[in-house]
């Protein structure tokens, strides 16, 4: 998961986006509950122009997973859900209707993490649907001034600190980061988010497993040709190519890069 910045996304959507979704919102106002929830259930082709900009911010990559995914669109997805959500008991459990049209509330995802899928290798489904939990010390907010004070429990690649509770395992799995091992709350966050984004899905894990497998040959190579400048620039050039911003997995790729960092020239190479 590689940081989004997403104040650079907003300021190169186009003005007069910004004033069309906004009087979208503006609009919800007034309306009864049941006019709310049928406009925003029928929203999607007002947010979908907003994608293009999204995908120039990570080279089309999903926000969450890094995959590329070729052949199949992405989506934008309301981070905090956008339709509301009650108890079994009709309780109103959250319901962000005033960030359905606003993209500070927008993640560009692919379809899978998205979506409710059984994951083959642990028997559990996963998918973020219409989760949005919070830890126990904080709550729901209704009012777009207090969404800084709430403290969801997935990690939101928009935040930094949160892409950086993320290593990966050689094997491709996203694991606790080693510096917040011990720290209960990250771990939680870490496996939840596993879960309910399929971030660990076995298709994202074998993609992340080439990777270090691609990363380990190379480097091979590389101290192979110490000696020989040419030799190891060409190296050097390849796996700084895997760890660039717009590189499938590039997050993964430079989490096993620093694996070898004992080499002067791959420390070089990070720096």
């Amino acid at each position: 998961m590689r940081y989004i910045n997403l104040i650079d996304v907003l300021d190169s959507i186009p003005r007069d986006e910004h004033e069309r979704l906004q009087g979208l919102n503006d609009g919800l106002i007034p309306m009864d509950i049941e006019a709310r929830k049928a406009f925003i259930n029928n929203g999607n082709r007002h947010w979908r122009p907003i994608k293009e900009y999204m995908e120039v911010a990570s080279n089309r990559k999903c926000w969450f997973t890094e995959s590329m995914n070729p052949g199949f669109p992405n989506e934008v997805e309301h981070f905090r859900p956008k339709l509301r959500k009650v108890s079994d008991d009709n309780v109103v459990i959250h319901w962000y209707w005033f960030l359905a049209f606003n993209p500070i509330n927008y993640r560009l995802v692919a379809k899978f993490p998205n979506s409710l899928n059984i994951n083959p290798d642990t028997g559990l489904t996963g998918g973020k649907h219409d989760y949005f939990n919070l830890l126990a010390d904080s709550e729901h907010v209704d009012d777009l001034n207090l969404i800084g004070t709430e403290r969801p429990v997935l990690l939101d690649p928009c935040v930094e600190s949160d892409t950086q509770l993320l290593n990966f395992s050689p094997d491709g799995r996203p694991v606790l980061a080693a510096n917040m091992q011990g720290n209960e709350e990250a771990g939680f966050r870490v496996d939840t988010s596993n879960l309910r984004l399929n971030l660990d899905y076995p298709t994202f894990n074998a993609g992340r497993e080439e990777i270090y497998n691609d990363i380990q040959s190379w480097v091979g190579r590389g101290d192979a040709a110490e000696g020989n400048e040419l030799a190891l620039s060409f190296v050097q050039d390849h796996l700084r190519e895997l760890v660039t911003p717009a590189a499938q997995y590039s997050s993964a790729a430079l989490c096993y890069l620093r694996c070898f960092r004992d080499r002067q020239w791959v420390e070089d190479l990070i720096y």
